[in-house]
């Protein structure tokens, strides 16, 4: 009986563990992950939560480059992207979202719009500030 005690207790601390980490991760990370400006790739947790698998893929156009993340409310609630500073050639994120199956859709304010087989969410927009030298490769998911 006594053994009984010890598994149940221990399955409880597990659980307030587990509790606790998700209210964690769903408030603070996320939190932290939205700041301004973003977040650089050595920042291992935000990095691997809250990139999209496209955009950690991307080719790195510079070597000075962040990461950034929001929740929205709408038809897209999530946008994970990258803004590189110091480029304005884009031919090598247009290779690589064609390698991944994208087709260059429309231009509009927002950019470039590519999307997959012809399905409008997820896409995924380029768009750069020639002035300012730098480009954002940001995806738009449901």
């Amino acid at each position: 009986m006594k053994w009984l005690k010890w598994v149940l207790t221990l399955l409880l601390v597990v659980l307030v563990i587990n509790v606790a980490d998700f209210f964690y991760i769903n408030t603070s990370l996320i939190n932290e992950a939205e700041r301004n400006p973003g977040f650089k790739q050595s920042e291992r947790r935000l990095y691997r939560l809250f990139v999209d698998e496209d955009i950690k893929n991307a080719p790195r156009i510079t070597d000075d480059y962040y990461f950034r993340f929001r929740r929205m409310d709408g038809p897209s609630p999530e946008i994970s992207g990258i803004v590189f500073n110091g480029a304005t050639e884009t031919a090598t994120l247009e290779k690589y979202l064609t390698t991944l199956g994208y087709q260059h859709v429309s231009d509009d304010e927002f950019g470039q719009r590519w999307e997959k087989d012809g399905h409008s969410s997820p896409n995924i927009y380029i768009w750069r500030d020639t002035s300012g030298q730098t480009v954002f490769l940001t995806k738009y998911s449901l």
